[in-house]
């Protein structure tokens, strides 16, 4: 769950004050204690929070900074249980942020959540942008150079995933503030930074700029390697990226490392299908598809110890021996992470099926 650092402490210092005050119903405190409760162990909160949300507003009035608070609690819950909840949650924050905006300062730090919220869920780019530069101007006001590179990477975030880059240079300017301002003043192993590092690395992709991509990723391997002695799925994941990128940039022998390192960091089970970690889907015959003809290719392969396809064989097939060809072609740039016995790398046998297609 995502709760920024101020609502984080209002959950503290509320819940603490909420709680040892004896005056309050108790079936509101039971309701906001179940929310803490809920928050610290994982479980969703969402039910709790909604209580809490529903009780202290007709506990506390319309008016007052504590239903706007519950109000903001509810709708980041709301968030975590439905991501399609955009109007509901809007609405949400709204509520709060007019609450609080009559009884703080315009600049007031007070703000920061109910906007940003606002924000995330906004209906139209342009208005979260409206709104993510008004928090961002709020905290730089306050001199909080710190939260407003956290907005400015949620704003990218936001932009980049949830607006299917309608605003690509506004989300790019918000990532590349954010990141200057990481590199700066933040240790190599910040989780900020990661996160900076991995959208750098998409925003990069997109553009083809594997080189800046790759180099950012290894980044984040090289803080896991260096820096910190677990590991994590986000060291996973930057494994899994570095393999299809080198791969598409012709590197084998780059991505093997990096097939051989995902191997490592995960334990095998005896009935455990492999993943391919990159593939390329087979080329359509062109005289299959001018006959609208389609067809399926179920294949067995050995995976080698470096995660290459190897020994491909046809076990069964319909559509004719084009399709056979294709399949077969494109299974042999297929990676995937070698099987481990007992610490060392084995080949493997595994399974697949390519089907094509005519879509009608």
């Amino acid at each position: 769950m995502k709760v920024s650092t101020l609502m984080l402490c209002f959950v503290v210092a509320y819940g603490n004050h909420a709680l040892a005050d004896d005056t309050l119903p108790s079936e509101f405190k039971t309701a906001y204690q179940a929310y803490l409760s809920a928050q610290q162990s994982d479980q969703s909160a969402y039910p709790f929070a909604k209580k809490a949300y529903e009780l202290g507003s007709a506990l506390y009035g319309p008016a007052s900074d504590n239903t706007a608070n519950l109000a903001t609690n509810y709708a980041n819950e709301l968030k975590n249980k439905d991501q399609n909840s955009k109007t509901e949650r809007y609405d949400l924050f709204k509520r709060a942020y007019d609450i609080l905006a009559i009884n703080h300062p315009e600049n007031s730090l007070a703000l920061v959540d109910a906007l940003t919220g606002m924000a995330n869920s906004a209906s139209s780019a342009s208005h979260a942008i409206d709104l993510y530069d008004q928090v961002i101007a709020l905290a730089k006001h306050n001199n909080q150079l710190k939260l407003a590179a956290d907005i400015q990477l949620d704003a990218a975030n936001d932009l980049a995933y949830n607006f299917h880059g309608k605003k690509y240079l506004t989300a790019r300017k918000y990532l590349a503030q954010a990141d200057e301002y990481y590199m700066q003043h933040l240790p190599d192993n910040a989780v900020e930074r990661i996160k900076a590092d991995f959208l750098v690395a998409a925003f990069s992709q997109g553009k083809r700029q594997y080189n800046k991509a790759i180099e950012r990723l290894n980044r984040i391997v090289g803080v896991f390697d260096n820096a910190l002695s677990f590991d994590h799925q986000a060291e996973l994941s930057a494994h899994s990226k570095l393999v299809h990128l080198y791969e598409l940039k012709g590197q084998r022998d780059e991505a093997t490392k990096h097939c051989i390192a995902i191997a490592k960091m995960v334990p095998w089970k005896e009935d455990q299908e492999q993943t391919p970690l990159y593939r390329v889907p087979p080329d359509y015959p062109l005289n299959k598809a001018k006959q609208g003809r389609s067809g399926y290719v179920q294949m067995v392969f050995d995976v080698s110890k470096s995660g290459f396809v190897e020994n491909i064989k046809v076990l069964k097939s319909e559509g004719g021996t084009a399709f056979e060809r294709e399949a077969i072609k494109a299974m042999e740039k297929w990676r995937y992470a070698p099987r481990f016995e007992n610490g060392l790398a084995v080949v493997a046998s595994s399974k697949v099926q390519l089907d094509f297609k005519i879509g009608r």
